[in-house]
């Protein structure tokens, strides 16, 4: 089985990261309260679906 050289890579600035004290942790799984939710129910005036 090959070696992933960009599986290496990442590793290594992980590993460099984490020594240093800046690592980096990765992005929650939460929705971002700025993008706009599709929800029907806000779509009650005829004058805003035109």
């Amino acid at each position: 089985m090959p070696i992933d050289p960009y599986a290496v890579l990442r590793a290594l600035l992980l590993a460099e990261a984490a020594r240093d004290g800046r690592a980096v942790l990765p992005a929650r799984e939460t929705p971002d309260p700025e993008q706009p939710t599709d929800d029907k129910d806000q779509d009650t005036d005829p004058q805003d679906r035109a």
